[in-house]
């Protein structure tokens, strides 16, 4: 048939189909290489940033370790420990309550946890808690907490504003003195609450904040078996004064199951042991690291870019950027995938993702058994990311950091050149067209 058509035909023909290889070569071929660069230049980007944050992750608890052993050989605070013990085991004689007065004192008490404590512990709890398992047996630690907590004439939220409950106990004068110094450094480094613990009994002889663990006994109390409870039992066995421990963020009662994380080293007066030095830290600080003060698009993130560590759970250490921007879409979407009813219903209550946001995907596979590298596969939200991943190195933690982007997003320009590529060859196949 192609030998009897006109030889005008025949040229349109060969003219077309050469024009048409060439243009379908090229095209895959320039497609292939534009993409692979996109995508080297998507990862170089990703992992620059997470090695930015992952390094001013690492720094801030090189902060923390510094600030929690220099804190801990200061003069004052050895001295705050020594008087804080002797305040808090004298207590009882400092005020002689007995009879009546004590059963006032602990009805005062029970009230505050029946009508404060319990209700805001029971909103999300995964059973019902009753007085029982949180009521503070030791009576210096009921008169305590009657006396800070109870009886405090500030908010909740204020209650660390109190310096002195002026019972006339030699407690209350160690806490007019050092108070005010301690709750200043907690306030000046951004630190959730700061202990100190008898490292003999296990008692919380003093705390800024004054919440339910005050004056309880983490060897035997109500919050023995905490993360807190686990790191302060190896302060104590600490030998040396420079050594601390670590204890991952978890649920931690007293903070009404909010995530607290703890860092603990022993206090030593010469070569006598005295106490454990704790300091609570929040996520706040974390938080703003990661999402650079909710400024992704600042360090190249783009519309949906983000940087997060991830526990050894496979849980969030930081807030998702989803939940922050974007919360009702957020939560569908983690609905959508399968995640458990009440996770779900935690996350929406608390609009907290972190340690309840799952995220088991190949690479935070990968970084926790101690391998970095970059891979496109779908995130905790099952969309497709970019994504660059490490471990962290600091103390106990096994974390990692993922920083991560969109594969829709990092290949917007990709797809408008290629666009743009199939236009131009249209024209030129047109054009060859006319013209043969």
């Amino acid at each position: 048939m192609f030998e009897r058509s006109k030889i005008g035909t025949r040229i349109l023909l060969v003219s077309v189909g050469i024009a048409v290889l060439i243009i379908v070569a090229t095209g895959i071929i320039q497609d292939v290489s534009i993409r692979e660069s996109t995508e080297q230049q998507a990862f170089e980007k990703l992992t620059a940033v997470r090695e930015m944050k992952g390094q001013q992750v690492e720094d801030y608890f090189l902060q923390i370790r510094n600030q929690i052993t220099t804190f801990s050989e200061s003069r004052m605070i050895i001295e705050a420990m020594r008087e804080f013990k002797s305040g808090f085991n004298g207590i009882h004689k400092d005020m002689g309550i007995r009879g009546e007065q004590m059963k006032a004192v602990d009805e005062r008490l029970m009230a505050y946890y029946r009508e404060e404590f319990l209700p805001r512990l029971n909103i999300d709890a995964a059973a019902d808690v009753y007085l029982e398992s949180y009521w503070p047996f030791s009576r210096s630690a009921r008169l305590l907490q009657d006396l800070y907590i109870a009886s405090n004439p500030n908010s909740a939220k204020n209650r660390y504003r109190l310096d002195s409950a002026e019972d006339g106990s030699a407690y209350s004068a160690t806490h007019a003195l050092y108070h005010p110094i301690i709750r200043s450094y907690l306030e000046k480094f951004g630190y959730y609450d700061i202990f100190l613990i008898d490292d003999l009994s296990g008692n919380i002889v003093y705390s800024v904040f004054k919440e339910a663990d005050f004056g309880t006994s983490l060897k035997n109390g109500p919050y023995k078996d905490s993360g807190f409870a686990n790191a302060f039992k190896e302060a104590r066995d600490f030998t040396e004064s420079e050594m601390v421990s670590l204890a991952d963020f978890e649920p931690y009662r007293p903070s009404y199951n909010d995530r607290a994380a703890f860092i603990t080293s022993p206090i030593f007066d010469g070569d006598e042991k005295i106490g454990v030095l704790a300091f609570q830290f929040p996520v706040d600080r974390i938080n703003d690291i990661m999402t650079n003060h909710n400024g992704w698009a600042d360090v190249g993130l783009g519309e949906s870019g983000e940087t997060y560590i991830v526990g050894e759970d496979m849980t969030l250490r930081n807030q998702s950027r989803f939940l922050i921007e974007d919360r009702e879409n957020y939560l569908q979407m983690i609905v959508d995938i399968g995640t458990a009813p009440d996770t779900v219903e935690r996350i929406a209550n608390h609009n907290n993702s972190i340690g309840l946001q799952v995220v088991d995907t190949p690479g935070t596979q990968a970084a926790l058994s101690g391998q970095s590298g970059t891979a496109l596969f779908p995130d905790y939200r099952g969309v497709p990311v970019l994504s660059s991943y490490r471990p962290l190195n600091f103390g106990d933690f096994k974390w990692v950091i993922m920083s991560e982007i969109d594969e829709a997003e990092a290949f917007v320009a990709f797809d408008d050149l290629r666009d743009r590529m199939i236009t131009v060859a249209s024209i030129i196949l047109a054009l060859t067209v006319y013209l043969s």
